[in-house]
């Protein structure tokens, strides 16, 4: 499991006791990166650990979104300064208060509008697109992430008009 998930491990993940958890931690073979969560110490650091730990933060519920998704999606020239995580409306949050450079959002994001990278789900282009549309994100770096999907085919060419359907509709409501 750690494996997969790049030498991570949620306490709710494995049948082991907390103190087993804790015995692992003083012989340094864990280290603690969250309340719950622990990255195997002979495991290489991660380029982009920190979309896992917010991943198993979210118990494995919730995909990387907005800002952060644009990123690894290498649409604009944003530099995220926290990881944004959607989870599901229904979805009753995780019991643990996140972390500070954790940034949450709710919607229900469908299987289709979701794909991998690397081992955690993140919105797909055009979900991102949509999601920071509505939210009122910078015009001048919305503008770039649109011309570069559409440039790259990574968005239909009607796009732009499925924008303006999705926002009139979601300010209706």
């Amino acid at each position: 499991m750690a494996k997969h998930q790049e030498g991570y491990v949620a306490t709710y993940q494995v049948d082991v006791s907390r103190q087993m958890f804790s015995h692992h931690e003083s012989k340094g073979r864990l280290e603690r990166v969250l309340p719950g969560i622990y990255r195997l110490e002979h495991f290489p650091m991660s380029e982009h650990e920190e979309l896992i730990v917010a991943y198993l933060w979210s118990r494995q519920r919730g995909v990387i979104s907005h800002q952060t998704a644009l990123s690894l999606h290498d649409l604009s020239d944003v530099l995220p300064r926290a990881v944004d995580i959607t989870l599901p409306v229904e979805e009753p949050l995780p019991p643990k208060e996140p972390p500070s450079w954790l940034r949450l959002h709710r919607a229900d994001v469908p299987d289709e509008e979701r794909q991998w990278y690397h081992s955690v789900p993140v919105t797909t282009p055009v979900r991102t697109i949509l999601d920071l549309a509505v939210a009122g994100f910078n015009p001048e770096l919305f503008r770039q992430a649109l011309d570069e999907a559409q440039e790259r085919g990574l968005v239909p060419q009607d796009f732009e008009r499925r924008i303006i359907h999705e926002l009139m509709t979601r300010t209706r409501q």
